[in-house]
């Protein structure tokens, strides 16, 4: 697959732009917040949260970065999914609430099922060209 239009490659560039702002936006508040963060993370049964949250959160950043800027962006990629299919079940466990916080629960978890959508949309193009990028590949 190659991006022939100037309007495709730029979509392509916004729409790392757009996902990896989302990441950086969630990744960056869980780690301002570390305490409540990892609070949370063990209210909701998380294995060695002051380890994970930090760790996890960091890894969430690098894959980020990696999909905007196009450097290795199929590792990229794999690190997102990684950790929203390490995360999303355990931390957004509607089905196990009530009232608005199952609400609340079911967004987050909704939102982390979009955001592997994407990141399996960008895996899939991980070993094409991609315009306006670095062009690091594996």
């Amino acid at each position: 697959m190659v991006f022939e239009s100037t309007v495709a490659g730029l979509a392509l560039l916004v729409g790392r732009g757009l996902f990896a702002a989302v990441l950086g936006y969630l990744a960056l508040g869980n780690l301002r917040d570390l305490e409540g963060t990892v609070e949370y993370a063990a209210h909701k049964g998380a294995p060695a949260p002051q380890l994970l949250v930090p760790l996890s959160s960091l890894t969430l950043v690098a894959g980020a970065a990696s999909i905007l800027l196009g450097v290795f962006p199929l590792v990229g990629a794999l690190l997102v999914i990684g950790f929203l299919v390490g995360v999303t079940p355990m931390m957004h466990d509607f089905w196990a609430q009530e009232g608005m916080d199952r609400e609340n629960e079911q967004v987050h978890f909704l939102k982390n099922v979009g955001l592997a959508g994407a990141a399996l949309v960008f895996l899939a193009l991980s070993s094409t060209d991609w315009p306006y990028a670095v062009g690091l590949t594996l």
